[in-house]
């Protein structure tokens, strides 16, 4: 019986002495290889967003910044003047060349303080009156009109 119980014990330790190895695995996806693309994928994408919050935040303080310079009473003021000089502005323009008294003009020409150039004319024939703005930068821009109903 003894014999018996020694060979049982031997068993069962010679059992459980055949454990397996133990492996070790990389949890990161960059030192394991395993979904190795999508990690850097996701990677990329969180490092974008970010990018694009940043920005989108520098953007909506700086057009707050130009509202508000915009918003000041001195800003206004400047504003509304300007606005007051366009209107005297077209107003000439249209006696100018509309007028009935014999002080019409059949061309001219204005250059702002901005450095903008106004000019008019009425070709002959046409019955039409052309306006040809002129801006700082070299766009053009041309209104046609007819001068009588």
């Amino acid at each position: 019986m003894k014999k018996l119980l020694t060979i049982l014990s031997v068993i069962s330790i010679c059992s459980s002495a055949g454990a397996s190895g133990i492996d070790f695995k990389f949890g990161s996806p960059s030192f394991s290889g395993n979904g190795k693309s999508s990690h850097y994928l996701t990677i990329e994408n969180i490092e974008k967003t970010r990018k694009d919050a940043i920005k989108t935040k520098n953007e909506a303080a700086a057009k707050a910044l130009k509202d508000e310079a915009k918003s000041t009473p001195i800003a206004k003021f400047k504003a509304n003047l300007e606005a007051r000089f366009y209107t005297a502005l077209a107003k000439q323009i249209t006696d100018n060349v509309f007028g009935s008294d014999g002080n019409q003009q059949d061309s001219g020409t204005y250059t702002a303080a901005n450095g903008e150039v106004i000019t008019w004319t009425t070709p002959s024939g046409t019955g039409n009156v052309v306006v040809v703005v002129t801006e700082t930068d070299g766009v053009t821009t041309t209104y046609t009109m007819p001068k009588e109903d």
